[in-house]
């Protein structure tokens, strides 16, 4: 197994280990940031109202974002709008950091959202046109792995700027992270390859009838991932630290176990979705992410949750590599990046959709059913992904 994976490894452009370099980077100040969000937007006054529109606010920008970096991908390619994205979300999580209210802070989170979105579409985009098609999940994986080294790296000491600089120095951090990434991706190549399926037939380079099938199908799963997404983020720490009395360093080292799973257990259940079936990966990657809310709810030992954590982190990552693969394979040549700009874009919805919920849960009912809604929507991915069919169009 071990040795497939360095074949696999070897195969990969290297232009993918400098992608990975700025995955990680990037993300080391946005995981420092992440989870420490709900509570400086408490510490300026944020209600819980607030607090799930600075989740759904920056869904929406992102969106915006994604579909408009997929336009323009095509257009201009995959490398100018990583940079760019890079260097907008730089500067406005710099801008947060001076935030003096909730209203400054919803503004410039908002506006960072424009640049994460182009880079989250233009990453993915870029990772088809150097990836050979039937390696198109362990690619993505690699990608979400070495990001998720930053997720470990930054909630490890995140707690602890915190508590020495306050809650407004992750924001520096994740500032520069984000600026030492840019100058990264300035050396990033470009180099296409041709588009096969995973059973080596050619992409058909219409969106006829079986391919819009599986759009849609994809779209709906992801749209319920970034729904359970949107809840857990919104409630996720205000109830380890009120319900459960956690400290904001064990919040953090949750997402350093989501992290580490991640690492060590992503990439290999990529590799396995590309050796034998996308699609069932990707349905059963959902289970332990769903299960993580339910501990926590249930008031798990710490030891109990971070496992399970663990697990999940694994799961994530095999999920996204499984489902942009195959969001690949359902996808024209030509227009690649408008498709993966306009299935991203509306699966932002989700989190739109999850956080305001989850918020409503939290005021009318409990806080508790905030987070027992992540694990409720995140299963409903299942459904579509059971349904998903790819092959040339029916005559």
């Amino acid at each position: 197994m071990l040795a497939s994976l360095r074949a696999r490894t070897s195969a990969i452009d290297p232009a993918l280990g400098l992608l990975a370099f700025i995955g990680f980077i990037a993300q080391v100040g946005i995981s420092v940031m992440l989870p420490l969000l709900p509570l400086f937007a408490t510490e300026l006054g944020a209600r819980p109202f607030e607090l799930g529109l600075l989740t759904s606010i920056f869904a929406i920008t992102n969106g915006l974002g994604q579909l408009g970096a997929g336009f323009l991908t095509d257009r201009y390619g995959a490398r100018r709008l990583i940079s760019g994205g890079l260097a907008l979300y730089s500067f406005m999580n710099a801008l947060i950091a001076t935030a003096a209210n909730a209203a400054w802070l919803l503004t410039w989170r908002a506006l960072s959202g424009f640049g994460g979105g182009a880079l989250l579409v233009s990453e993915r985009v870029y990772i088809v046109e150097v990836t050979r098609p039937e390696r198109r999940a362990f690619a993505n994986g690699i990608v979400s792995a070495a990001a998720s080294a930053g997720t470990v790296t930054g909630p490890a000491f995140g707690g602890l700027i915190a508590a020495i600089g306050g809650l407004r120095a992750p924001f520096v951090v994740v500032a520069t992270t984000s600026a030492i990434a840019f100058v990264a991706s300035l050396a990033l190549r470009r180099r296409r390859v041709a588009s096969k399926n995973v059973d080596g037939s050619a992409v058909v380079d219409d969106l006829g009838r079986t391919n819009r099938g599986a759009l849609v199908a994809l779209l709906m799963a992801n749209l319920a991932m970034m729904a359970g997404f949107g809840a857990f983020i919104t409630t996720y720490a205000p109830f380890a630290t009120q319900r459960l009395a956690w400290t904001t360093v064990d919040v953090g080292l949750a997402f350093s176990f989501l992290g580490g799973g991640s690492i060590l257990l992503g990439p290999a259940l990529a590799h396995l979705a590309d050796r034998t079936s996308r699609r069932a990966v990707a349905m059963a990657a959902p289970l332990p992410v769903a299960l993580f809310g339910i501990v926590l709810v249930l008031g798990a030992e710490r030891p109990v949750v971070w496992a399970i954590a663990f697990i999940a982190g694994g799961g994530l990552t095999a999920y996204n590599a499984a489902w942009y693969a195959l969001l690949a394979d359902a996808s024209e040549t030509r227009r690649r990046g408008r498709i993966f700009g306009i299935v991203s874009a509306m699966s932002n919805a989700g989190i739109v959709l999850g956080a305001s919920g989850a918020a409503q849960l939290w005021e009318r009912v409990d806080l508790s059913a905030g987070v027992a809604s992540a694990s409720v929507v995140t299963m409903l991915a299942l459904v579509p992904l059971a349904l998903l069919r790819l092959g040339p169009p029916r005559p």
